[in-house]
């Protein structure tokens, strides 16, 4: 894949997640053995389990004052996704930061994703 597919790529994450569309982003362009370490650290491995936490951390947002994409990169296989988002989650509290997603792709797809902020 190049780096202008894999922009291209983002570029549709980006627009689906935005327009509140994550579920199709992830069903499109998860590997079956993606993995995904979140801000807490914590590793989970598996398209149908990182689609299941994903889905459980938005189904606990309870109110969301900012998300927005404040920059993208792609180098070689990699991309680089910058978040701005402050947003109340259900037993977490407030997460209000900028935050990092670095995206490893592997024919077509992302193999690993992982979170810093």
């Amino acid at each position: 894949m190049t780096e202008a597919q894999i922009q291209s790529s983002v570029e549709e994450i980006v627009t689906l997640a935005l327009s509140g569309q994550g579920l199709e982003a992830w069903e499109k362009y998860y590997h079956p053995d993606v993995e995904k370490i979140d801000l807490d650290g914590i590793s989970i491995q598996g398209k149908e389990k990182v689609i299941a936490a994903n889905q459980t951390l938005l189904g606990n947002i309870t109110e969301v004052r900012t998300f927005v994409h404040a920059g993208t990169v792609v180098k070689g296989n990699r991309s680089f996704i910058v978040w701005d988002v402050d947003f109340d989650v259900n037993g977490l509290g407030t997460i209000n930061t900028v935050e990092v997603c670095i995206q490893d792709w592997q024919d077509g797809q992302i193999i690993k994703e992982r979170f810093f902020a």
